[in-house]
């Protein structure tokens, strides 16, 4: 049974997510629909293309992901399939897939097909109106070359890697903020020696798990993701931290012995 998944920034609140799972249903009903989240910081284009690039893998091969985080609705940006040879990505041609295309090598599709596009198709829906019709038809058999012609001009935007200033700084950005207010980072284990190291000019110690930190203070550690998170035991790092409010924002550590 072929699945599709669904990354948003339109929350649960209203009926968005309902309606593009009805016009899918509609159109393939044997179809397995998978909610990664829709809590992404709207129109962070950033965030959304992190979230999905630390999800998308852990699907079965043949997976559909269809991504939204889309301020530019309605404008010239173009409607996309992205095709890795294990998956198929769709959504707005905005820089939302920069990670799978840093991972993968890709066939990026611009969607033109009259049949992907519902009669009538709103200026401000396209999750509804392109790309959930887009996936439903491509799981029932629609091939990927029919949907449109390939370009190479697509959008895309690079993730700064962590790099390290003398002996003992450390620059590196913040992939997001989750819903604990933990900032993961996109700094590595390799990057980091002894015990701990210093952020703002305050001491950071470095832990193997949350319960080993101390309730309201500022702690770090490796997560299972194999990046460097900060985290305030049953607290927000996010509030502890002012100085780091969102993705994509630098981060500097002063390693410490």
């Amino acid at each position: 049974m072929l699945t599709a998944t669904l990354l948003t920034d339109f929350g649960l609140a209203d009926t968005f997510i309902a309606q593009m799972k009805g016009v899918m249903l509609s159109i393939n009903p044997e179809i397995t629909i998978v909610d990664i989240t829709h809590s992404i910081e709207p129109y962070n284009i950033r965030h959304g293309a992190v979230a999905l690039g630390m999800s998308y893998k852990y699907f079965p091969d043949g997976t559909i992901h269809i991504a939204v985080v889309d301020p530019g609705v309605g404008s010239s940006r173009r409607a996309i399939a992205v095709d890795t040879g294990k998956y198929i990505l769709i959504g707005p041609d905005n820089g939302i897939f920069s990670l799978i295309y840093a991972e993968n090598k890709t066939t990026v599709y611009h969607i033109t097909d009259t049949r992907c596009y519902r009669n009538p198709t709103g200026a401000t829906f396209h999750g509804r109106d392109v790309f959930a019709p887009t996936a439903a038809l491509i799981s029932k058999g629609l091939r990927l070359e029919e949907v449109g012609l390939p370009i190479g001009d697509y959008q895309s935007f690079d993730i700064t890697p962590p790099s390290r200033t003398g002996d003992n700084t450390i620059t590196g950005e913040v992939l997001y903020i989750d819903r604990f207010g933990n900032i993961i980072t996109n700094i590595t284990a390799a990057f980091i020696t002894g015990c701990g190291f210093k952020l703002n000019g305050r001491l950071v110690p470095l832990k193997e798990s949350y319960t080993q930190g101390i309730d309201g203070h500022l702690h770090a550690l490796i997560n299972s993701d194999g990046y460097l998170e900060l985290f305030v035991k049953q607290g927000s790092a996010s509030r502890n931290v002012q100085a780091v409010t969102r993705s994509g924002d630098k981060i500097a550590l002063e390693l410490s012995d």
